[in-house]
């Protein structure tokens, strides 16, 4: 009797682990919300609160970001040569600089709409999903975008997005990181993004 008190409640516990961790649909269906909640913000835009609906639209969208993971790919092998207090450091300066550059960019796009393909794309055996959308706006070109997401908890983060195959988010920051960590090492790097952000 024991035993099998035991075994249905290590079944349940298993159970509710299983339905607590996400599953690779949820990426696309999470990834669909985000744009469509991201876009309803910023429809709110009319030329007097742009500053407040581009703050709005940031704070939804950041906690579905893995600025972590985004800066540690950046920054390449010199992360594991970083202390703690130099990570919080980069990952601070790191999610600045991308918020900084491309909010900039965010209200053009505010009656855009985007359509997300139904198939998530899983790799490394399923520890990463690829979400392709296609971002159509009025007198521009279609734009393809995939968002490279990974399974935290319940939910995805993104960490990494590709625009049309080619440009590479992740990948563009190592380029430009890559001489500043040869040159100035870990440090340069902090106070070079201190610099371009504006931080104290």
């Amino acid at each position: 009797m024991r035993k099998m008190t035991v075994a249905k409640w290590l079944g349940a516990a298993l159970l509710s682990i299983n339905i607590a961790f996400a599953a690779p649909q949820d990426a696309v269906n999470q990834v669909r919300q985000n744009a469509s909640q991201v876009l309803t913000i910023l429809k709110k835009a009319n030329g007097k609160n742009d500053v407040a609906v581009k703050k709005e639209a940031e704070n939804y969208a950041l906690p579905y970001f893995d600025f972590e993971r985004m800066t540690r790919t950046a920054v390449g092998v010199q992360w594991n040569k970083a202390t703690p207090a130099q990570r919080a450091a980069l990952v601070k300066e790191v999610k600045t600089l991308l918020v900084r550059t491309y909010s900039q960019q965010m209200l053009a796009y505010k009656n855009a709409k985007v359509e997300i393909n139904n198939k998530p794309i899983e790799r490394n055996g399923g520890k990463i999903v690829d979400v392709n959308a296609v971002v159509t706006s009025a007198g521009k070109q279609p734009v393809k975008m995939t968002f490279s997401t990974a399974p935290h908890g319940n939910k995805y983060l993104v960490h990494n997005v590709v625009i049309e195959g080619v440009i590479n988010l992740v990948v563009a920051q190592n380029k430009q990181f890559a001489p500043i960590l040869k040159q100035k090492g870990i440090d340069g790097l902090i106070a070079d993004l201190k610099a371009k952000n504006g931080s104290k």
